[in-house]
């Protein structure tokens, strides 16, 4: 705050507050005050805190054609989170997430002629995973055994376009999570010692928007692995379907009387008469409340300790 001006006794005086921006989740707020007679005595900015905010970075099956597209075309910061991650992709895969993301193509082939092209085959073939045998022995296995030295080419297939396949999918996903947090901590929006989760694949999102334990070339490899390793998990037809699928149930909304326990028994009987495979395999609804409930008490934890943290001591939170 600075005095500019002189006030004289019995003056009335007129305060102008105007919001001019954001700093580390803060309001930032310029000040002036005015006498009676129109000139200026008071000028400065203070930053105005905000509750706490909790950042929760979504899981697979939130992807759409498009997605990310508006920001990638309006903010630099999330221009550059595409840009390198693309780049990287092309390099060392062969494919653009850029053009999925836009295009959502049914298929894209990756050539293996030249130089470059050879190293991206190497790196096909060097992709592998454990699995274990029905005697259980743990084998190693190539991510991609129909690809070898004379290979020319493969080819990625989806029915309903490469987006929704879980290995493209998941890439667009954390990079579009990631471009959107690097946009909001450069205008300002992200507080310092925030709290943070994410469910399943953002787990990935939360790790390198937060914590920045991942470059983005890191991050979308270790993706992409992960993708291609639970595309892989169960056997496909020439079109890339399986024989397996699901759903998501939210007892609550079919009706105020239908329980957790309601749904059980529907899905044990459809399972009897229809001698298919069919499972509960999580319950969403009841971790997510739980998941709200340690994230409030994390929160009022954050702001107790806060009282009582000198200024100079830095807290270094996992």
């Amino acid at each position: 705050m600075s005095f500019v001006g002189m006030v004289l006794p019995n003056d009335d005086l007129n305060v102008k507050i105007r919001h001019t921006g954001m700093r580390d989740g803060n309001i930032v707020v310029k000040i002036e005050t005015y006498n009676s007679r129109g000139e200026k005595v008071l000028d400065g900015s203070a930053e105005v805190s905000q509750p706490a905010t909790v950042y929760v970075f979504t899981g697979q099956g939130s992807q759409e054609p498009g997605m990310g597209m508006d920001l990638y075309n309006n903010s630099p910061a999330a221009r550059a989170v595409w840009d390198g991650a693309d780049a990287h992709l092309l390099a060392v895969y062969g494919f653009s997430i850029i053009k999925i993301v836009k295009d959502n193509p049914k298929a894209k082939t990756i050539h293996f002629g030249g130089i470059k092209g050879q190293a991206i085959r190497e790196r096909y073939m060097d992709m592998a995973y454990d699995t274990m045998d029905k005697d259980g022995n743990i084998k190693t296995l190539p991510l991609f055994a129909d690809i070898d030295n004379r290979t020319s080419r493969y080819t990625f297939s989806h029915p309903n376009g490469l987006l929704f396949a879980t290995q493209f999918a998941q890439i667009a996903l954390v990079v579009t999570e990631k471009a959107a947090f690097e946009d909001m901590r450069v205008k300002g929006f992200v507080q310092r010692g925030c709290a943070f989760a994410g469910h399943s694949l953002g787990e990935y999102s939360a790790l390198a928007s937060i914590a920045d334990v991942l470059p983005i070339s890191a991050l979308v490899d270790v993706v992409f692995y992960r993708g291609i390793t639970m595309q892989r998990a169960v056997e496909r037809d020439s079109q890339n379907r399986s024989k397996y699928a699901m759903c998501a149930v939210n007892p609550s909304r079919i009706s105020k009387t239908f329980s957790d326990a309601a749904l059980r028994e529907v899905v044990d009987s459809i399972a009897v008469i229809s001698g298919s495979l069919l499972e509960i395999v999580n319950y969403n609804v009841e971790v997510c409340d739980t998941l709200i409930q340690s994230l409030s008490l994390l929160i009022l934890q954050h702001r107790v300790s806060s009282m009582f943290v000198p200024e100079n001591l830095l807290l270094c939170r996992p």
